[in-house]
C-alpha cells in the first residue's frame, strides 16, 4: 500500500475533527480504510493496486479540503464498501467474475474474453497435422494460434514470444526450406518423413513448454 499518501491523508482527515483524540480517530479510520480496499483487492497485480489505493487516497485528501467541516467518516461512507470498490476494479482490470464483459485494462492491455490455455496449446499442434491435408487451413490456425496467444493472459510477453517462435515461427521457417531447398531435389521418403517429424517435434515441444509454464489468469500464479 502507497504508505505515505495514506498517512498523509489520514493525518488530514483528523486535522478536520479539532482535537487531538478526532485527530487520532480520523488518522487511523482512514488508514483502515485503505488498508480493507487494499487486502480485498490483493488479487490485484501490486502495481494496479497501489495506484487503486493512491487514487482513493487522493480523492479523500481533496475531498477533505474541499469540506473544512466535513466529517471523514461521511466521505468514507460515500466512496462506499472496500469490498464493492476492490470488487469492481478487479472486474475492471480482468481479474474478476465477468470481467470478459467489462471494459478495463491492465498495464494498458483491454481484458475483454480470453481463450482458456489449452485451446492456445492445442492450435498450433494442429495447424501442423491439418496444415499437411490442407495448406489454408494450417495457416488459418497458425494465425488464429498466435491471436490467442499475445491475447492471453496465461503467459508473460517474453513467454509469449518465446512459444510463439517455438510453436509457429520455426515450424513455418523449417517448410519454408524444406521446399526452396530440398523439395526441389527429388528427396527421398525417408527425407520427407524425417523433415516432417523435425517440424513435429519442434511444434510438440513448444506446445508442450507453454503448457508447462502457464500462469492461472486470475491469479497470476504457476500451475
Amino acid at each position: 500500500m502507497n504508505t505515505k499518501k495514506a498517512q498523509s491523508v489520514g493525518d488530514s482527515a483528523g486535522d478536520n475533527t479539532g482535537n487531538s483524540a478526532g485527530n487520532n480517530a480520523g488518522s487511523e479510520l482512514v488508514r483502515d480504510y485503505l488498508a480493507a480496499v487494499e487486502r480485498e483487492a490483493s488479487a490485484l497485480p501490486a502495481e494496479r493496486r497501489q495506484e487503486l489505493v493512491a487514487d482513493l487516497a487522493e480523492h479523500i485528501e481533496i475531498a477533505l479540503a474541499e469540506r473544512p467541516g466535513g466529517s471523514d467518516r461521511e466521505i468514507l461512507r460515500e466512496l462506499g464498501d472496500p469490498r464493492t470498490i476492490a470488487a469492481t476494479a478487479l472486474q475492471e482490470s480482468g481479474f474478476g467474475p465477468g470481467a470478459g464483459a467489462v471494459p478495463g485494462a491492465v498495464a494498458g492491455e483491454a481484458p475483454g474474453r480470453r481463450s482458456p490455455a489449452w485451446l492456445v496449446v492445442l492450435l498450433p499442434v494442429l495447424a501442423f497435422g491439418l496444415g499437411y491435408l490442407w495448406v489454408p487451413l494450417g495457416f488459418a490456425l497458425k494465425v488464429a494460434g498466435a491471436v490467442v496467444l499475445f491475447r492471453s493472459r496465461h503467459w508473460t510477453k517474453s513467454q509469449k514470444w518465446t512459444g510463439f517462435g517455438l510453436t509457429t515461427l520455426a515450424p513455418s521457417l523449417m517448410n519454408v526450406a524444406w521446399f526452396l531447398f530440398s523439395y526441389p531435389n527429388d528427396p527421398s521418403q525417408t527425407e520427407y518423413w524425417t523433415a516432417i517429424v523435425a517440424v513435429a517435434v519442434v511444434t510438440v515441444a513448444g506446445a508442450g513448454w507453454l503448457w508447462r509454464v502457464r500462469s492461472d489468469a486470475n491469479t497470476g500464479q504457476r500451475q
